[in-house]
């Protein structure tokens, strides 16, 4: 029988501190709480806090309390994808009981914890001992304590100075009258032309200031009209080809939530409509997975806890969702595949099976059974990167190693040497972007930097020579977006913000403009969703 902890002894969290019920598979089979640093026995995967079955190993045999089979500390594998579902969840301070009413993501509780102002903290007075607030503290030993220092005086001395100085300045005011009857003529001649002197320079500074802040502000508007100019210059100007160039529906699927509703819907943008319409889901949750269209199927591949495979017949109407007979030979997600030379390209991604991050370039073979043949090695670990087609190659964008750490390289694989060489890498580190493919430039849209935080940067990477061009900055900040491009115009939508925020808004913008504009936004927020381009032969909704 499993150790369980007593009351006073807890080891998981309390469901009642989290903002929402956290569903019944991120509790712990021991102590019946929401799992705390999720630990995972090696085969069978039942999941457990680390210092509940710590002490089960410790006090009962050496045994998994749910399959018996033999265990240890030592080989207790981690539950990642607990881990990184678990440190999304808003939950409560340690010190909500002391008021504070601080909501933060469980990733971030032990750092707000540590400089919570409503932490408990002795009064350093000698015999208070009182516990108070941190953020009180100050103010409880200075101004509220009984047992506060209040410096003493004496007041006899303090009386024989007063008289001493009583003295003194008795003689001194005698002084002082005489000199300032000699002075008051000179005095106020000085006052009248210090006034006057003031007076002008005051005026000068004035009429200098205002000046200079006039220059600063047209120096500014004018750096940013050349800058503007300068980007804009790079690009081609829209001519009436362009403008011409027809636009086709964009087809959106998965996404949000592993367990929600979400990761199962689908939506259709129609230009024509200027709307989002909402088609029959897919079969299975989709989150984190990868898209492609091949031979007029659409195939939505794996994600989070699946290795289904859903395709759909773009050539038949209604639209209807079905499963690929074959499956993924693993549970994985934030890899990506692509279609270069009629073959199906998966590249890197996250092994939940086997814990680790994949730097393996595999051919995907759609059969019965699916098979995955392997092609290349990447010379780092990747995933959350992106991928965009060429005609004979494949350019890997930045991504995540296996730390977690984002990375600023570019690779090119050869479809047709099955090999793999480092480009000139990007402006600085980024993962969790969208692309797109514009001719022979990788267009780079948001992500997150080395510092984790939400960007709404745009630019072009040149696969030939690797330089890069910037675009007029998104509306909005976002990662885990994804985006396609239609004629000319990218499209961009959903994602997370700055505050790890699912967005449903979505965003448009067309080579030659200066600015993005927006769209209708989506039935449902999502991020870590699809999107493909539909083709133009047929009305979807």
């Amino acid at each position: 029988m499993a150790f369980c902890p007593t009351e006073e002894k807890i080891y998981g969290y309390e469901d009642s501190r989290f903002e929402k019920d956290v569903d019944e598979n991120f509790h712990c089979s021991i102590c019946y709480n929401v799992l705390k640093e999720p630990r995972m026995c090696r085969n069978n995967e039942h999941i457990f806090c680390l210092a509940c079955i710590s002490e089960h190993l410790r006090v009962n045999s050496q045994t998994c309390p749910e399959c018996n089979e033999h265990l240890s500390v030592d080989t207790l594998r981690r539950a990642r994808l607990a881990s990184n579902y678990l440190s999304k969840l808003k939950i409560n301070c340690d010190h909500a009981s002391r008021g504070c009413a601080e909501l933060t993501c469980l990733e971030n509780l032990e750092t707000h914890v540590a400089n919570c102002g409503y932490a408990p903290v002795l009064c350093s007075n000698p015999e208070c001992g009182m516990v108070i607030n941190k953020r009180e503290r100050v103010h409880h030993e200075t101004e509220i304590c009984r047992h506060r220092k209040v410096k003493c005086h004496d007041c006899g001395q303090i009386l024989e100075d007063v008289g001493t100085l009583k003295g003194s300045l008795m003689e001194l005011d005698g002084k002082v009258m005489k000199a300032m009857k000699e002075l008051d003529g000179k005095v106020d001649q000085i006052k009248q032309e210090v006034k006057k002197e003031v007076k002008d320079v005051k005026e000068s500074v004035s009429k200098v200031n205002k000046d200079v802040d006039e220059v600063k502000v047209m120096t500014s508007q004018v750096l940013e009209k050349l800058n503007m100019l300068e980007q804009l210059n790079k690009l081609p100007s829209p001519t009436a080809e362009m403008l011409k160039t027809p636009r086709e529906d964009i087809l959106l699927a998965g996404g949000g939530e592993i367990f929600s509703a979400t990761s199962k819907s689908v939506e259709i943008y129609s230009w024509e409509k200027n709307g989002w319409f909402e088609v029959s889901p897919m079969n299975e949750t989709h989150s984190g997975s990868s898209s492609f269209i091949y031979n007029d199927q659409l195939f939505v591949v794996g994600g989070m806890l699946s290795k289904t495979i859903e395709t759909l017949n773009l050539n038949e109407l209604p639209l209807k969702w079905m499963k690929c007979p074959g499956e993924l030979l693993y549970d994985g997600f934030d890899y990506q595949t692509v279609v270069c030379q009629q073959r199906v390209i998966h590249i890197g991604g996250y092994c939940s099976d086997q814990l680790s991050t994949s730097n393996m370039i595999s051919e995907l073979h759609l059969t019965s059974p699916v098979t995955m043949e392997k092609l290349c090695q990447m010379p780092v670990p990747r995933d959350s990167h992106s991928v965009e087609s060429f005609e004979e190659k494949v350019v890997i964008v930045g991504g995540e190693d296996r730390n977690d750490h984002p990375l600023n390289s570019v690779l090119e694989f050869d479809v047709k040497k099955n090999e793999c060489k480092e480009m000139p890498p990007l402006p600085h580190p980024v993962t969790r972007v969208a692309t797109v493919r514009w001719r022979d430039q990788v267009v780079v849209l948001g992500g997150r930097d080395e510092d984790r935080q939400a960007l709404n940067d745009a630019f072009m990477y040149d696969c030939k020579t690797g330089k890069t061009t910037a675009l007029p900055s998104m509306l909005e900040k976002r990662y885990e977006c994804c985006a396609v491009i239609t004629g000319n115009t990218i499209v961009i939508m959903g994602g997370e913000n700055e505050k790890g925020e699912a967005l449903n808004s979505v965003e448009c913008f067309t080579m030659g403009d200066s600015t993005w504009e927006y769209l209708p936004a989506m039935n449902k927020a999502r991020d870590g969703a699809v999107a493909e381009v539909l083709p133009s032969t047929r009305n979807y909704v």
